[in-house]
């Protein structure tokens, strides 16, 4: 009995210690086996298998930071191209992409035609706004890295069906800064202006505006977010390496317009001439004509914005600032007498006249001279008298206004261009209410003999006008709307006798002498 027992405590030892031994190798052939990570695993694309927990962290996060600081050289010429068809960005903050480890490497491509040199370095697709986010994977290498090989076993199944893949995402403001500043100057060219010019036949003309070009920033985000890495492949260390080679992408551009565009322009409604008026200095002498000359030369060119009032004491004092003014008669207590200036109401005359011709101006100030003029009908003439009388009008059409003036062989022209209905016309018509007999004056003169005379001033008629505006529609009558009333005084006709003459009268030294300005007689350049 004793016997047997011995035997059977002697089995269990052996078994007992067979059993340690199996353990042992056991432990030894577990760390050994499960200290590197299974074969044919892949993180984000790239293989991994075979490698140490410590050696996939150091390959993964080397290549991200590889992958980030890739070089992206723009080659393509500053040309006009096409946005693409590729869907842009819409998030100001990330766009976001992810891949299985079964994601192929996709490179970003540029045209192979000779670069634009420049100074500054390329950007990286880090600068532009990418980045890779491999925290799962990272997380999960160092899990393996730290855990007993026990927990290793159990975890490398579940490894091995698991699709470990990346993260990349872009910032869309800092794309768009660092790729304006990378390649903004190549896809940029200077729009041209649209202009209008009025040509020999009164035409209006307009040149059409050259567009610019700037960087499509949106459309090339697409393009490089849908050509760069979204992936840890093997292929993406030789990209990082190399640059993103050349595919066929070029700089995409958006048409700039310049500041004027030729619908710019029309919309400012100079559109056609709408009214002109000629007067005549042929009679004049070289001070006068050199007067209206310099005063259309002030006045030409002249824009009025919708509702601003056109003042001509502005331009007087153009015309007298660039040019000055010579030695012509002027009005003086209703006489004529030498003054410096006549002849610059014949420039506000005729634009008054070319003024009313037109629909949508509305008279602000006007007064006729005190006597008739001889280059326009009587009611039609608006005088101006420094400090005195001016001429205003305001621009009521809600379009812009444009005044040439011009001089050809004695002839003074002006002509309004700006919107009028082109069925639209008007006649002026004047009615004489009143007419005063001017008076007979004689004054005593030595140099006479007894029974001659001798006329020192030409009396004048005064009048009384009434002027209208008659409104025409395709020609025929619409209305007639009352303008204004002009006053002119007459004058005397001085007559000289020798002083025995029944007919002279006591005179003043004021009848003989032409009466000369003061600060209470305002001087009316005719």
């Amino acid at each position: 009995m004793r016997k047997r027992w011995l035997w059977a405590a002697a089995i269990t030892a052996v078994i007992g210690l067979g059993a340690g031994t199996a353990g042992g190798y056991a432990l030894y052939g577990g760390e050994e086996r499960y200290s590197t990570l299974p074969d044919g695993l892949t993180v984000g694309g790239l293989s991994v298998g075979g490698l140490t927990a410590d050696e996939a962290l150091a390959d993964v996060r080397s290549r991200i930071q590889a992958l980030e600081a890739t070089e992206v050289v723009m080659n393509a010429p500053p040309a006009v191209q096409p946005a693409l068809s590729t869907t842009a960005p819409s998030s100001d903050a990330v766009v976001t992409a992810m891949n299985s480890p079964q994601s192929s490497l996709t490179t970003l491509s540029f045209s192979t035609l000779p670069s634009a040199s420049t100074s500054s370095p390329a950007p990286t697709l880090k600068q532009l706004g990418m980045s890779i986010d491999a925290s799962d994977v990272l997380a999960m290498l160092e899990a393996y890295r730290d855990a007993t090989w026990r927990q290793r076993a159990n975890m490398r199944t579940a490894m091995l069906t698991t699709d470990y893949g990346v993260r990349v995402t872009w910032n869309k403001a800092a794309f768009q800064r660092e790729a304006a500043d990378a390649w903004g100057a190549l896809a940029s060219s200077q729009g041209v202006n649209a202009s209008r010019t009025i040509n020999d036949t009164d035409e209006v003309v307009y040149t059409p505006e050259t567009l610019g070009t700037e960087l499509d920033t949106e459309a090339l985000m697409a393009s490089i977010v849908k050509l760069a890495p979204v992936s840890l492949a093997p292929d993406a260390v030789e990209v990082a390496s190399a640059g993103l080679q050349a595919l066929g992408v070029g700089l995409p551009v958006v048409q700039v317009p310049p500041e004027v565009t030729e619908a710019s322009l029309k919309e400012e409604g100079l559109d056609r001439k709408i009214a002109e008026f000629t007067t005549s200095f042929a009679t004049s002498a070289e001070g006068r004509s050199y007067n209206v000359s310099v005063t259309a030369q002030a006045l030409d060119g002249t824009l009025l914005m919708p509702g601003e009032e056109f003042d001509y004491g502005k331009i007087v004092d153009k015309a007298e600032k660039q040019f000055g003014y010579k030695e012509a008669p002027v009005i003086v207590n209703g006489k004529l007498t030498p003054g410096i200036g006549g002849g610059i109401c014949q420039v506000s005359s005729t634009l008054y006249n070319a003024v009313i011709r037109t629909e949508g101006l509305d008279i602000v100030e006007r007064r006729n001279h005190s006597l008739p003029v001889s280059y326009l009908p009587i009611g039609l003439d608006a005088t101006f008298a420094d400090g005195y009388i001016n001429f205003r009008f305001r621009n009521s059409t809600g379009k812009q206004l444009l005044i040439k003036a011009e001089v050809n062989n004695k002839e003074l022209t002006v002509k309004l261009f700006g919107t009028m209905d082109e069925h639209v016309s008007y006649d002026i018509e004047t009615v004489q209410k009143q007419v005063t007999a001017p008076k007979m004056v004689y004054v005593a003169d030595n140099q006479v003999a007894l029974g001659k005379s001798s006329v020192r001033q030409s009396g004048g008629t005064g009048y009384v006008i009434e002027t209208y505006r008659v409104k025409l529609i395709d020609g025929k009558f619409a209305e007639r709307e009352k303008l204004a009333t002009s006053t002119y005084r007459s004058h005397d006709e001085i007559v000289a006798v020798n002083p025995a003459d029944p007919r002279i009268a006591p005179a003043s030294d004021d009848d003989k002498q032409p009466p000369k300005p003061s600060a209470d007689s305002p001087v009316e350049p005719v």
